[in-house]
């Protein structure tokens, strides 16, 4: 049987998880989004917002708004290279490693 400190332990870890799955299901409920997380986990490397608004043909700023709920759930990262703004998996995250072993 639990103690009481390690009972809320796995309670806090447990909701906190709950919590985050559902925004991340929810981002990843869009196609668009869905497909920009798809061709993240394939190029290994970083692309930058202008190089996803190209292989989805869509603008510049319709991109930049999808990267960034991806980014505000926690499944990509973005980095600043001069002008710039390129965005990578956070494929250290355990959730993401976790969603990557689903969508593939």
């Amino acid at each position: 049987m639990l103690e009481a400190k390690e009972l809320q332990k796995v309670q806090k870890s447990f909701s906190e998880m709950k919590d985050r799955l559902a925004f991340v299901f929810e981002a990843l409920g869009d196609p668009t989004r869905l497909n920009i997380f798809r061709l993240l986990s394939k190029e290994k490397k970083n692309l930058c917002v202008t190089d996803i608004a190209n292989v989805f043909m869509v603008s510049v700023p319709a991109a930049s708004y999808q990267l960034k709920i991806l980014e505000m759930v926690g499944l990509i990262e973005r980095e600043r290279m001069g002008q710039m703004i390129c965005y990578t998996l956070r494929e250290k995250d355990p959730l993401v490693r976790n969603v990557l072993k689903i969508i593939q």
